[in-house]
């Protein structure tokens, strides 16, 4: 019980300082940092709340069952990846407003292998950890990193992926699509407001400079 409670305790305190942290994103670490956490958030509750509704009360029984944790650790490494490419994109696209194309997609690319090396931990996320790294530097290369910043426009990997991924039967991954992927969109207004009130682009651009240059 007492192991329990501790647990409990540390998750909630991981959201409020997630939720209401208001310290300035002034450098790459602390960039890092935001892409990381947000991203998590956003795929831990958007997973995890569209399961306990679509199972009700049998929520608690079906995530203990052994046959289904192997396909709810995969989908939420799949989530988290999609997540991180968005956020990433979005975030830098803010950074480096009128700085050459080409170097914001270096920027863009270290944070998200930063991000990467340091989160996918365990032998389906190891897995997953080339794949992602692969699809995100294809996207930088693709991406018109002056538009990028605006809206919500980029965030199109993470929705489908929750509506893709989640593992539940085609029938309610038919049924629910549309509910799903604009849950994850909700999520993501908060975030990015969170981050253009705290970003710091001209000097997480200038820590960026410094570490090219090392």
């Amino acid at each position: 019980m007492f192991d329990r409670l501790k647990t409990l305790f540390v998750v909630l305190m991981r959201i409020f300082r997630i939720r209401f942290d208001k310290s300035p994103i002034n450098s790459v670490e602390t960039l890092t940092e935001f892409l990381q956490t947000r991203s998590a958030y956003v795929a831990q509750t958007s997973l995890y709340g569209y399961l306990k509704t679509r199972m009700g009360r049998n929520y608690v029984s079906i995530f203990k069952d052994e046959r289904f944790a192997p396909s709810l650790n995969r989908a939420k490494w799949i989530v988290y990846s999609a997540c991180l490419s968005d956020l990433t994109v979005y975030a830098i696209a803010r950074t480096a407003q009128s700085k050459p194309a080409g170097e914001a997609e270096k920027l863009a690319v270290h944070c998200h292998r930063s991000c990467v090396q340091q989160t996918f931990v365990g032998e389906v996320a190891e897995d997953l950890a080339p794949v992602s790294l692969d699809e995100f530097a294809s996207r930088s290369e693709r991406m018109l990193w002056a538009n990028a910043g605006i809206a919500a426009q980029v965030f199109t990997k993470s929705p489908a992926a929750l509506a893709d991924s989640s593992p539940v039967s085609e029938e309610f991954k038919e049924l629910d699509r549309e509910i799903v992927m604009n849950s994850v969109r909700f999520r993501w207004n908060d975030v990015r407001d969170q981050l253009n009130r705290r970003l710091d682009g001209e000097a997480v651009w200038q820590d960026w400079q410094r570490i090219e240059a090392d």
